[in-house]
């Protein structure tokens, strides 16, 4: 199988140096059933964790037991970087189906960022990405009807899962929960069984057994509370390396 780089060198072409390193993240790899955490909030920081396959989620538990997910993550995708700021993680990290998952202690992100300042480069402005993609789910949240969330989510979700190569022609797998959905989008279960079935009467989706397929992206665009950003084509690398000429 093909390791999931794509995230990696979106930004950063890698050299064989960097490429070789990552491929050793695969080494110490493991396998995590659906609805096992990876890493509980509160517990020691030992590292991050690079998702080979399937989906997790990163959350957060309230004072009162309830859960918020703040994150659906893809193969390819980092886990637990914005821990690595603390001592003991502010998330907890949950397989949401079977997953693979490979460990990358900090003793290795260290050595990284001294001997490989271009991947910790790749790395950094991978998570700076996590940051715009979580001010949008803020904003969402915060100011957006329930069709407009959810549309908005669809499409964000379809655009990372084709960079992954994990959607064609408009079909992707949809392994979440109504739950879990309600939980990522801060709507009852209810609510999002609602909000399907109004957004399948548009015509815009067609759902069954557990995948989603985008009839009309046009029309999907148009209900939706925003697009995902577009990286493509991005000069981040460039300007930063040029920068550092003067």
């Amino acid at each position: 199988m093909q390791p999931p780089f794509h995230r990696l060198v979106e930004f950063v072409p890698l050299s064989a140096e960097e490429a070789e390193m990552a491929r050793g993240w695969l080494v110490d790899s493991r396998r995590i059933a659906r609805g096992k955490p990876i890493r509980q909030e509160g517990e020691p920081v030992k590292g991050v964790f690079f998702l080979l396959d399937g989906w997790a989620g990163s959350s957060l538990l309230l004072r009162d037991g309830r859960r918020q997910i703040v994150k659906v993550h893809l193969p390819g995708d980092m886990l637990g970087f914005p821990s690595l700021a603390l001592s003991h993680a502010g998330e907890t990290l949950e397989a949401l189906t079977d997953a693979t998952i490979c460990s990358f202690p900090n003793a290795a992100i260290g050595r990284m960022f001294r001997e490989l300042p271009r991947l910790a480069m790749a790395l950094f402005l991978s998570t700076q990405k996590e940051r715009v993609a979580l001010m949008q789910k803020l904003s969402w949240v915060g100011a957006t009807s329930a069709m407009e969330r959810l549309t908005a989510f669809l499409l964000d979700l379809h655009h990372r899962l084709q960079a992954a190569g994990l959607a064609q022609a408009g079909c992707f797998d949809f392994p979440i929960t109504q739950q879990q959905l309600g939980e990522l989008l801060g709507m009852s279960t209810v609510h999002i069984n609602r909000t399907f079935k109004s957004l399948d009467e548009t015509g815009c989706i067609s759902r069954g057994r557990g995948r989603i397929e985008v009839l009309d992206f046009a029309g999907l665009q148009r209900l939706a509370a925003s697009f995902p950003p577009d990286f493509a084509g991005h000069d981040a690398w460039a300007r930063l390396d040029n920068s550092s000429r003067f």
